[in-house]
């Protein structure tokens, strides 16, 4: 697979697939390159739908392939983990299947779900589960992507307000910034946040009153375990 997707790189773009070729790049270089890889035709046909400028393993320098190290391996083991989706995931986005982050009706999958389709069970991974959920009358919050300027505390930055509306609550944002400072720089959000298990399951529900709920998507899980 490195393979191909180096030498279809390198016919798109004129670029030898190494290091040295990339490293003096800017950014938006970087990313025009990645835009030529993921352009659709006929020479790239049997690779993944979604190409990007990643590392593959090669067995030397990456040894094995991030999922398969994460399910059979020990990396990650013990590793707390963040895990979070707006309330309306994914809805301005027509999608021909159902995305990795939600069932066929749309709505976010349970993290349990997502966990145990990468092979992590609740002794693999602490979870930190969260969601979105604030709304106005134009709807601009709970779409897909509206938390980063919460999440990052950049609600002045520009293209803000066409996502988020004119006046996106400051001190959620504040609230959130905090937490998700917190996470990575200590592996714990704070103790208003506490961890999501099998048995709780308890989600940060980050609305204009932050609050935490017991199992807020027990009826979505039901539907895809078959469980009531």
């Amino acid at each position: 697979m490195a393979r191909a997707v180096s030498r279809l790189f390198t016919a798109r773009t004129g670029l030898p697939a190494t290091a040295a070729a990339l490293r003096e790049l800017s950014d938006d270089g970087l990313l025009d390159l990645q835009d030529r890889l993921a352009e659709p035709g006929p020479d790239r046909e049997g690779l993944p739908p979604m190409l990007s400028l990643v590392p593959f393993a090669d067995g030397e320098l990456i040894p094995d392939p991030v999922l398969d190290a994460l399910t059979t391996g020990d990396a990650g083991a013990g590793v707390p983990l963040m895990l979070g989706f707006t309330a309306h995931e994914f809805n301005l986005i027509p999608a021909p299947t159902p995305t990795p982050a939600a069932g066929p009706d749309g709505r976010p999958l349970p993290v349990s779900v997502l966990l145990g389709g990468l092979g992590l069970t609740g002794d693999r991974a602490a979870a930190f589960a969260e969601t979105y959920t604030n709304t106005d009358p134009a709807g601009h919050f709970g779409q897909a992507l509206t938390d980063l300027p919460f999440a990052f505390d950049l609600l002045d930055a520009e293209g803000v307000e066409d996502a988020a509306g004119p006046t996106p609550p400051r001190a959620l944002a504040t609230a959130v910034h905090r937490a998700w400072v917190a996470f990575v720089t200590h592996q714990d959000p704070g103790p208003d946040w506490p961890a999501y298990t099998a048995d709780a399951r308890t989600t940060k529900i980050w609305d204009t009153t932050p609050r935490t709920e017991r199992d807020p998507l027990a009826a979505v899980r039901g539907i895809w375990l078959g469980s009531k």
